[in-house]
């Protein structure tokens, strides 16, 4: 599913997302935390007053939580249909 986007995005803009700076940098995250550290490093970049930073920073913390709980949740499922296949 998300490489049919990556390559949806691809065709309509002309650009690789994951040719990317910031993707480059995301791959070497190993936690939800380092994935914070970095964005929030962009956002300081941004030059934007303090209370945008911080409601942004209200907004990125939980959102990456949830998103690195769901990648653990569908990369535990597809060991589970990859074992079951390697079974039969």
């Amino acid at each position: 599913m998300i490489n049919n986007a990556l390559e949806t995005y691809k065709k309509r803009t002309k650009k690789d997302l994951l040719t990317h700076p910031l993707a480059v940098r995301l791959e070497t995250c190993n936690s939800p935390g380092d994935i914070i550290a970095l964005l929030q490093e962009q956002v300081q970049r941004l030059d934007q007053s303090q209370s945008n930073d911080e409601r942004l920073s209200k907004w990125l913390d939980p959102t990456v939580n949830v998103l690195q709980t769901l990648s653990s949740v569908l990369e535990a499922g597809a060991r589970l249909v990859c074992f079951r296949t390697y079974l039969l």
